[in-house]
């Protein structure tokens, strides 16, 4: 009699322990931590934006022009833009270097076609500069732009071949004097900018760790980042990127001018 008890009993017993707490799991199929780590790192990765800047992108023109200090700029470019970068009136010979880069303007030297016009953009936070321009067929100084204060930009169209140079009649440490140069050349160039319908033309120094910010604010303007390059600044070793921009077709220089200084202003450089 015992024995037919007890035989159901063990049954039911058995019957609980496959479907009870450590058989349910097995049952309905549960997800092992491998499987659910691997389904975050899928959902981290779809949340993930797409970079702004195509690593193709990288090196180029503006590698070129960090490099060898010089741009040859072609005949579609109407307006090149030259950067006043940031602390580039230090002396390069200073004990302690104070510059981001060691270019007074970016580029330094430019090539282009005569009608071009060239605006100096001035990115040097809480310094004024004023540019004399000289050279060509007359011995006399050809334009001046006058206190530039950060932020603000001022142009010159150069119409007549030539070579010609400009620079800072502000003097700075140990006597250093900011100079660029540009020459203008009657021979057909080609489209060196990276596009074959670039009216606008020019470059930012933005800290590479806020370049995807900066490059999306840009992007949304109607700028297009044609190259760019990162590199280790002079002061302290902090990674900034120098960028080629271009705004395609018909633009308003006065407009490009109010975006890169809104944009500039973001910057955390002082």
């Amino acid at each position: 009699m015992r024995k037919l008890i007890l035989t159901p009993v063990l049954g039911l017993l058995l019957v609980f322990l496959y479907w009870g707490p450590f058989g349910l799991d097995n049952a309905f199929g549960s997800v092992s931590e491998d499987e659910d780590d691997a389904e975050d790192d899928n959902s981290e990765t779809e949340q993930q934006p797409a970079p702004l800047v195509n690593s193709s992108t990288s090196g180029g023109m503006a590698a070129s022009i960090y490099d060898t200090h010089e741009f040859s700029a072609g005949d579609d470019v109407q307006n090149l833009f030259i950067l006043i970068p940031n602390e580039a009136h230090h002396d390069p010979g200073e004990e302690d270097e104070a510059r981001y880069l060691n270019q007074p303007f970016v580029p330094e030297s430019v090539t282009i076609s005569p009608g071009t016009n060239v605006v100096w953009f001035n990115g040097d936070v809480g310094h004024e500069h004023n540019l004399a321009i000289s050279g060509g067929s007359s011995p006399n100084l050809l334009y001046q732009t006058g206190e530039l204060s950060e932020f603000d930009a001022r142009n010159y169209t150069f119409n007549d071949a030539g070579d010609f140079s400009y620079a800072d009649t502000v003097e700075y440490e140990n006597g250093f004097i900011m100079r660029g140069n540009i020459s203008v050349t009657d021979s057909s160039q080609q489209g060196a900018s990276g596009g074959g319908n670039s009216q606008s033309v020019g470059l930012l120094m933005i800290p590479t760790e806020d370049l995807a910010q900066h490059t999306q604010d840009l992007q949304s303007r109607g700028f297009v980042i044609d190259s760019t390059h990162n590199f280790p600044d002079l002061r302290e070793g902090d990674e900034q990127t120098l960028i080629v921009w271009e705004v395609p077709g018909s633009s308003d220089v006065s407009t490009i001018i109010t975006d890169l200084a809104e944009v500039s202003q973001q910057f955390p450089y002082s």
